[in-house]
């Protein structure tokens, strides 16, 4: 709003900003809005705006997300991305979404396509983080920081999220003969990364 909006009082400073009395917290050392990652620095330090601890907090994400809008979704030549900013980024070039600003909310537009003339032409429309299906890009894109965050602030989401990839894929010759060669017969051997004895 047009009340928040002014000139940085802090002389080294003296930028025009449109959210001042977010922007002076960032000239103190206490900041209210922490990282959930308790061994990111970030967690102590903090940031000013939710926005940007939002923003800062999606990069802790360890999983792969695919993109349940384009052709090949489910196959070998699926279109998967590791960093949610990177993904965000592919579904307004690729798909044409609008991006949204922080705290708002757009409900119309995106595709129109139905969730069964998705499903003829190979497109599941489904958030690879937490399963849900989506008949509209627009609105998957309004769903993704919320679930990516929600993963994150579970504990560790790779685990979680591998160990879910990894069960869906146990039947596969190639994962079985992969997982044997490197002594582990099955999925439940993966409870945490290996130890090595000190010979």
């Amino acid at each position: 709003s047009e009340e928040n909006k002014g000139v940085c009082p802090i002389a080294s400073c003296g930028r025009h900003i449109k959210d001042l009395k977010a922007h002076l917290l960032t000239h103190k050392n206490e900041r209210p809005e922490k990282c959930p990652i308790t061994s990111c620095e970030y967690h102590i330090k903090g940031f000013a705006r939710k926005y940007d601890k939002n923003r800062h907090t999606l990069t802790h994400y360890k999983g792969t997300m695919v993109c349940g809008f384009c052709p090949g979704s489910g196959s070998s030549s699926e279109k998967s991305f590791n960093r949610a900013d990177v993904f965000k980024r592919h579904l307004t070039s690729v798909h044409g979404v609008e991006q949204t600003a922080p705290n708002a909310r757009r409900r119309s537009g995106g595709s129109s396509s139905s969730k069964s003339a998705l499903n003829k032409i190979g497109i599941t429309g489904m958030c690879s983080t937490c399963g849900v299906a989506f008949a509209n890009v627009q609105d998957f894109y309004e769903h993704l920081d919320d679930c990516v965050l929600r993963v994150i602030q579970q504990g560790d989401p790779c685990e979680a999220i591998n160990e879910r990839i990894l069960s869906s894929m146990i039947d596969d010759k190639a994962v079985r003969d992969t997982l044997e060669r490197h002594s582990l017969s099955n999925a439940s051997n993966l409870t945490g990364p290996p130890v090595f004895d000190d010979d």
